[in-house]
């Protein structure tokens, strides 16, 4: 049972927040959340994975703390628990924990909570470790209907830690919110606030907190959130382009100088750009026959691109029909297909029946030959310029967003721009593109006539 902060005498059930995370800590524990804390903790009721890159002094580990409480508080007797991770044994237990604690004593709450323990009747209902204190065995063990991970500064939790989070929230109801600074822009948190990387991504930005937007809070707030002050202090000495900027400010993480080819910030405003759905009309098709890999259908209308059809295991006069009736149904001006290896065969059968298909090969040399090693380089840097300029439409598709996100590039001696190869890929734990390879055919340069004479080349 829980009481109101306000003074109301009717004792709660604590299980009547269950669903409203809000209401607990306004009318549990008697206290406030500014709106994007609001947003985080009703978004953690609805979506299984949430993370929040944040700036400095937002609030982030006040709102994990009280959204731990509120997970064991209102759930039945022994059906919810918790785990926590930070980098330090400091974050853990003077930090989060204590937090944890000061909730549990505000809202009256079942059981006892020391400094990184929760115990209701005597059973452990939640803990708290820093990374390198983690028995992974242990850690995999827990079993409960309702589980929620919380890594706070999840910028330095390692990926042993996440990839173990992830045995833990294998049942529906169980949930993994991540939070922290952004700093590091190659590590897990960063994948998983990229598009594509399975998690609802609810920045922070200094900008849009109470201080400088003038948001309607309890004054006893203010003093406990990012300043005015600060914020123009960092902007002289750290400068608006340092990457401490970003991340500490902006809640951003650092757009660093990379191997990358399309960093999260151009996929994320390739989703969300707008232009046009005009001409031309075009499949884009990387074919795949057998095993792991999709054969992939990606239909281009002007600017924009969609999945218009992705399956497996089909062998090539099936995977020929799939497309004659993709051509059919939206009206393609050229259907254009990865020509290699089993792809030769689609194409071949496609012309058979009539269809424009152009048959690319993009192991054949690029067009300006001294800027790209291959014409595959080519292409996927047309969808980096598209992007940029506000010419790329893509859908919301995470699996297309996370291959397009891990493509990396570098320059051969003669300064020739070269994508890693496929198997370069593999070597690191990276499946083939397939999704990525069908939208750069699909916005390949169409040629000038449908009969252009067709060119064999080894990929």
């Amino acid at each position: 049972m829980g009481r109101r902060a306000t003074g109301a005498e009717r004792p709660l059930s604590l299980t009547e927040f269950r669903a409203d995370p809000v209401g607990f800590v306004t009318g549990v524990l008697g206290e406030s959340l500014w709106s994007r804390q609001r947003e985080i903790a009703e978004a953690l009721r609805d979506h299984r994975r949430v993370a929040v890159p944040s700036c400095h002094d937002a609030g982030k580990s006040f709102l994990a703390s009280r959204l731990a409480a509120w997970w064991i508080a209102t759930g039945d007797a022994g059906e919810s628990f918790v785990v926590t991770s930070a980098p330090t044994n400091a974050q853990v237990k003077a930090i989060l924990w204590r937090e944890i604690k000061r909730a549990h004593r505000l809202g009256q709450l079942p059981g006892t909570v020391n400094r990184s323990e929760w115990l209701i009747d005597g059973e452990l209902v939640g803990y708290g470790r820093k990374p390198n204190d983690w028995d992974m065995t242990g850690f995999q063990g827990i079993h409960a209907a309702r589980v929620l991970v919380i890594f706070d500064e999840a910028s330095g939790v390692p990926q042993a830690l996440w990839d173990a989070a992830e045995t833990l929230i294998t049942n529906e109801a169980s949930r993994l919110l991540a939070i922290g600074n952004p700093d590091d822009p190659a590590g897990p948190f960063a994948r998983a606030c990229a598009p594509g990387g399975g998690f609802l991504t609810l920045p922070i930005d200094a900008f849009k907190t109470p201080n400088l937007t003038g948001e309607t809070i309890p004054e006893g707030l203010r003093p406990l959130l990012v300043s005015p002050l600060w914020v123009e202090e960092m902007r002289v000495r750290w400068g608006e382009e340092s990457p401490l900027w970003q991340a500490k400010v902006r809640g951003r993480f650092p757009d660093i100088a990379d191997d990358r080819l399309l960093s999260p910030a151009l996929l994320q405003s390739a989703v969300t750009a707008a232009g046009s759905a005009d001409n031309p009309v075009v499949l884009g098709v990387d074919i795949a026959r057998f095993g792991r890999d999709e054969t992939v259908l990606i239909l281009r209308r002007g600017d924009q691109a969609e999945i218009y059809a992705t399956f497996r295991k089909q062998d090539t006069m099936a995977t020929v029909g799939r497309i004659i009736e993709a051509w059919h149904t939206t009206g393609a001006v050229a259907v254009q297909v990865d020509d290699a290896g089993v792809g030769g065969g689609v194409t071949d059968r496609l012309r058979e029946q009539g269809a424009p298909v152009v048959p690319i090969l993009v192991g054949r040399p690029a067009r300006e030959g001294e800027r790209f090693l291959n014409l595959r380089a080519e292409l996927y840097w047309g969808l980096r310029e598209r992007a940029a300029a506000g010419r790329l439409v893509l859908p919301q598709d995470d699996l297309l967003l996370r291959q397009l996100g891990e493509l990396r590039y570098r320059y051969d001696s003669r300064g020739r721009l070269k994508l890693e190869s496929k198997d370069e890929m593999k070597k690191r734990g990276v499946p083939s593109p397939d999704r990525a390879d069908a939208l750069a055919l699909a916005f390949a340069p169409l040629p000038e006539a449908a009969s252009a004479p067709r060119v064999r080349l080894i990929s």
